[in-house]
């Protein structure tokens, strides 16, 4: 009224709506599998109800387990309806909740039974009813007093229905079971909220958790980095291959280059470079030849008052002559 200029304000705009978790008639479960196979065993072999058939009934809650279709909509289904060679179902725009036009796959098994229920139909005929001239608006009694029959409790110890809007909940909950994706869950059950079809209409079976802790990763097993270790060089460990190959590289010693002192000294000197010649390899060793040979040439050269610098350490000057030190 407000927007065709009727009224100045509305007079419903001091009401607060309700919280829905709080003011809910009751809450829905979903049926597990097998509930639903004795539900539609025990169905097909029950008397007429509500102007339907045992078979009529148990074909209808196969097809809304499957569909996820509301009453309502199913209400308006007829023979034109179904595409049973494209496995096709279609909701008219006027009569889906969402006010468009939804078209829902059909699985072919039940494609099968639905084309030989509805081929003696005329094509504007409505597909579900019985005797009625629509289907029954009782249908969470009919479907009480078929749960009865099949021995299934029609409130669970939860305090959760099972009307028959909850074969909607069912369909979600199979498929997320299955292991379909959520986004195609929310587009088979038309929600716009993914938030409203992953909370409210899919539901843990039972066994689901125990099978879901049964897939994690077995936490027995050695880490990576354990695995690492123990995969060294010849069976041995990373640090013992590391150990080895330490001691089996040479190491290079540092070399004297002598400088004029007396010939005592020198040959020491001397007789200390063949020691370390001989734990270096056979390339080091000739390296160190070339070495000597140009420090020979170098005692001419002679600085009086410097150190001598040798494996030992630091060594005071003998007779007035020091040596220079070097690394090669």
């Amino acid at each position: 009224m407000v927007q065709d200029r009727r009224a100045s304000e509305s007079p419903l705009e001091h009401l607060k709506v309700l919280n829905v978790q709080t003011d809910r008639l009751h809450d829905r479960r979903a049926l597990e599998p097998d509930e639903i196979r004795r539900l539609l065993e025990a169905t097909k072999e029950s008397p007429e109800r509500f102007g339907m058939s045992g078979y009529e009934r148990a074909l209808l809650y196969r097809f809304a387990a499957e569909t996820g279709l509301r009453a309502n909509e199913i209400r308006t289904l007829i023979v034109t309806s179904f595409d049973l060679d494209k496995l096709l179902v279609t909701v008219k725009a006027g009569y889906s909740k969402r006010r468009r036009e939804d078209v829902l796959p059909l699985r072919p098994d039940t494609a099968l039974l639905l084309r030989a229920f509805l081929k003696d139909k005329l094509p504007t005929v409505k597909a579900f009813g019985g005797s009625y001239k629509q289907l029954t608006d009782r249908t969470a009694n009919m479907l009480k007093a078929d749960l009865a029959d099949a021995g299934i409790a029609y409130v669970d110890d939860a305090e959760r229905y099972a009307d028959f809007h909850c074969l909607r909940h069912t369909t979600g909950s199979l498929l997320a079971a299955s292991g379909v994706h959520p986004k195609v869950v929310q587009s088979i059950l038309r929600h716009s909220d993914i938030n409203l079809t992953m909370s409210r209409y899919t539901h843990i079976f039972a066994g689901q958790e125990s099978e879901a802790v049964a897939r994690l990763p077995d936490l027995s097993l050695p880490s990576k980095g354990q695995k690492a270790v123990a995969t060294g060089t010849d069976n041995m460990s990373v640090d013992t291959a590391k150990s080895s190959s330490e001691k089996l590289t040479p190491k290079l010693t540092p070399k004297l280059t002598l400088a004029a002192y007396p010939d005592s000294n020198r040959l020491a000197a001397l007789g200390n470079e063949q020691d370390d010649r001989q734990e270096n390899t056979k390339s080091d060793n000739s390296l160190g030849s070339g070495i000597l040979d140009t420090e020979s040439q170098q005692l001419s050269t002679v600085g009086i008052g410097e150190t001598v610098m040798g494996r030992g350490g630091i060594e005071p000057p003998t007779h007035g002559f020091s040596v220079r030190c070097s690394t090669d």
